[in-house]
């Protein structure tokens, strides 16, 4: 259904909303503030506002906080990066445009969202317009992930009131949620919404798997269960909610590894000349600027490893490695995906294109891999078990999420000894499948097991009950199915396969 139609100017000017122009901007305004926000416009868009902070950049929004007049204000500055982000708008009307309306008629629905006092635009043809709302005192997003049990029942309350007023914002996410220092929600980001009948059972379940995704098990989370409750999900719904959980966080998977290269809040752009790129990975923090600075060290260094993939060099606390532009972009997008599935991996600090080559960087685990503590006989029994348990977890994790990691062997597995995880450090084999992909999830299986049997079998028969313990409860976790006595059989002819050395170890 599309998106309803933004009111007539006659509707809003019974809302006592008026046209300022002022040098290269109009504005639709709320009268009381139409003489704070005129010298304002006369300096251009809210780039160019004395006085107004960044709070967030992307490449297609700028948010900024500031004041007008003595009124906390904060403003989006939408750009159309692409020409089909143009069209949209004209087609749609400008984004500011759209969620002013969204926002008022949210308002006069009885809901509690941001208030909106302005949106307009410059003369670039309409490329950029901005919405100005007024700020909630003291309020920061929620945060992703379990909330409070009083909390998320509030949550819930307001995802009800929201549905039965007919509000269709299905990416509606908890960043999207203020919370004030009274505790109150307030709702903003409604660019994507629009407002019609009551949602059916369909929609809502949409709406309340795409707000679960941050939770592992989604709607069979205990931790969304005071969220349903207030709510007031029936049976029917929270049923219907699970299976569309799960076909979303698949899909988010993918999108998540696009930020890999995309300026968001968890990586920067930095463009050096033409064909020179660096992405940072911002969670990484002063690491990625440390990584970035050391790539100079390079050429002066001999890799430990070289091949027709590439070249690999160790640093202190850096480990890069050099391939084609196009394989670099898939190692760090694959450290993406990991991270995001919760899969133990080295954090990925940088990608460095420079002409036809990517030198990805991620941080250097402080110890030894599996196959040198096995060799060194420096893996103990209880350490074997708890390791095969985290590793169980993380290949769970993988599988659950639709991933493979066709290069797993002990070589490419270490032991942090900060955390206890057991970290995959070497990302190349990594390729998103389909979660009900047996066949390849059998062929990863099995290669460890081959692993396993050749190093002699670390912790015996008590590591491999962990290992499956651990597997069973992550896969059951995100996508439940059946560890049945024909894939027993598959890994167990693969892993024979592998160790009589019919089939390669190191790709299948």
């Amino acid at each position: 259904m599309p998106p309803a139609p933004p009111p007539e100017p006659r509707d809003r000017a019974r809302a006592g909303i008026i046209t300022v122009s002022e040098g290269q901007c109009t504005a639709s305004v709320a009268a009381e503030s139409a003489s704070g926000l005129r010298p304002l416009l006369a300096l251009g868009l809210p780039d160019r506002w004395p006085g107004f902070e960044v709070v967030k950049r992307s490449t297609v929004r700028t948010v900024l906080a500031g004041r007008i007049g003595d009124l906390p204000v904060h403003v989006k500055l939408y750009r159309a990066a692409r020409w089909t982000d143009l069209a949209r708008d004209r087609l749609l009307g400008a984004r500011a445009r759209v969620e002013f309306d969204n926002l008022a008629q949210a308002r006069a629905r009885g809901l509690p969202a941001a208030e909106p006092l302005a949106f307009g635009t410059g003369d670039d043809g309409g490329a950029r317009s901005f919405l100005v709302t007024r700020t909630v005192p003291g309020a920061v997003p929620l945060p992703r992930g379990p909330l409070p049990a009083e909390q998320a029942r509030a949550l819930g309350r307001l995802l009800r009131r929201a549905h039965d007023a007919g509000l269709h914002a299905h990416d509606l996410h908890a960043g999207n949620v203020l919370v004030g220092e009274d505790g109150a929600l307030t709702l903003i980001d409604l660019t994507s919404a629009w407002f019609g009948a009551p949602l059916e059972l369909r929609d809502r379940a949409r709406g309340l798997a795409f707000f679960l995704l941050d939770l592992d098990r989604g709607p069979e989370h205990p931790a969304a269960a005071p969220l349903l409750a207030g709510y007031g999900a029936s049976p029917a719904l929270h049923a219907a909610t699970a299976p569309v959980w799960r076909r979303l966080r698949r899909r988010a998977l993918v999108s998540f590894g696009r930020r890999a290269t995309r300026a968001c809040r968890h990586t920067s752009v930095e463009r050096r000349g033409r064909r020179s790129i660096v992405y940072r990975h911002l969670p990484a923090g002063a690491r990625a600027d440390e990584a970035v600075a050391r790539l100079a060290e390079l050429d002066a260094l001999a890799p430990v490893k070289q091949g027709r993939r590439g070249a690999v060099w160790l640093l202190d606390g850096i480990v890069a490695k050099r391939r084609a532009r196009a394989a670099a972009r898939r190692l760090f997008r694959a450290a993406y995906w990991c991270s995001f599935a919760g899969v133990d991996c080295a954090t990925p600090l940088a990608l460095v294109e420079e002409g036809g080559t990517g030198t990805v960087c991620v941080e250097r685990i402080p110890a030894p891999d599996l196959a040198q503590r096995i060799a060194r006989a420096d893996l103990s029994r209880e350490e074997a078990i708890a390791a095969a348990v985290r590793l169980g977890r993380s290949v769970g994790r993988l599988h659950a999420h639709g991933l493979r990691n066709r290069d797993m062997k002990l070589e490419n597995l270490v032991l942090d000894p900060r955390s206890g995880a057991v970290v995959m450090v070497d990302l190349d084999g990594v390729r998103a499948k389909s979660a009900s992909d047996r066949r390849g999830q059998a062929a990863d299986l099995g290669r460890l097991l081959a692993a396993f049997r050749a190093a002699g079998s670390p912790g015996g028969n008590a590591a491999l009950r962990a290992f499956h313990r651990g597997y069973t409860r992550a896969r059951q976790c995100l996508a439940p199915s059946r560890f049945d006595r024909q894939l027993r059989r598959r890994i167990a002819a693969l892993a024979s396969a592998w160790a009589s050395g019919s089939r390669s170890t190191s790709r299948s």
